[in-house]
């Protein structure tokens, strides 16, 4: 069974919002430069960390800070819904991704996701709101200590030069290592590989020359995909939608046509 997925943004452009429907579908590993706050509405849902895996039902709620890894899983029947938020919507120092299980930070998202929904941006008290009960309730975590230099260094090679096709026995070469030492440092200190972090860079750029016009053939040249086919196969994968049908749902409200409006897009997952 597939999933249906529906991305829309506020009048802004700040704040985006995700809402999944069905199950037995399972997202790769990934980051987000934004703070993501979702909650679920019906069916089980799985966040995989890197501390563990999280089970969440109907009414709980999780946050994932910036460039936390984690994937999804649903085994049934449900639906979520995700906030996608700045980086500093929540000022907290250190905290960790996790459930929320609180009524009153649950109605502050409802009605946060219902203004958006509905085309409209919350307002201020609304969002200063979230941020804060979100402060509150985020669980803590160790500050991370600073990674290696070259690694470091592997991941600003990694997410640069997007049209350029970078192996990692190259990117060992220019930060001094081995590719195998590289590998295992790499994947330790920041939970993914390189491939994983260049590929969601090039997604996150394609997602910029989309939101400016640029046809899907250019697109995919210019952020290094094989061709036309690749990068849809690899978009839809991440977001659960192709490149066009994204595209529409992030057209603003006024120039949607009806047809996209009420359209349900699926995912197929076989």
């Amino acid at each position: 069974m597939g999933n249906r997925v529906f991305h829309g943004t506020d009048e802004t452009g700040t704040i985006g919002t995700v809402r999944v429907e069905g199950g037995s579908a399972a997202t790769p590993r990934h980051t987000h430069e934004s703070l993501i706050l979702g909650r679920v509405d019906c069916g089980t849902r799985t966040l995989h960390l890197d501390a563990g895996d999280v089970s969440l039902g109907p009414g709980d709620g999780f946050a994932i800070p910036p460039d936390t890894p984690h994937a999804w899983a649903a085994a049934q029947e449900g639906r979520h819904r995700v906030l996608v938020l700045p980086p500093r919507f929540v000022h907290a120092p250190a905290w960790s991704a996790g459930l929320i299980r609180e009524s009153a930070w649950n109605q502050v998202f409802d009605a946060v996701f219902a203004c958006i929904e509905e085309g409209r941006t919350p307002a201020p008290g609304l969002m200063e709101a979230l941020s804060k009960q979100t402060g509150a309730l985020a669980g803590t975590a160790r500050r991370a200590s600073l990674a290696p230099g070259p690694v470091h260094a592997a991941r600003r090679e990694a997410v640069g030069r997007l049209e350029e096709r970078l192996v990692l026995a190259e990117l060992a070469r220019r930060v001094g290592l081995s590719p195998s030492h590289l590998h295992r440092l790499y994947r330790r200190t920041w939970g993914m590989t390189p491939a994983e972090h260049r590929l969601e860079a090039r997604l996150r750029q394609a997602r910029g020359l989309i939101l400016q016009g640029a046809a899907m053939a250019d697109v995919a040249a210019a952020t290094g995909f094989a061709d036309q086919s690749h990068f849809t196969r690899a978009f839809r994968r991440l977001m659960g939608v192709s490149p066009g049908a994204w595209a529409r749902q992030m057209r603003p409200r006024e120039n949607r046509k009806p047809a996209f409006a009420r359209r349900s897009l699926t995912l197929d997952t076989t």
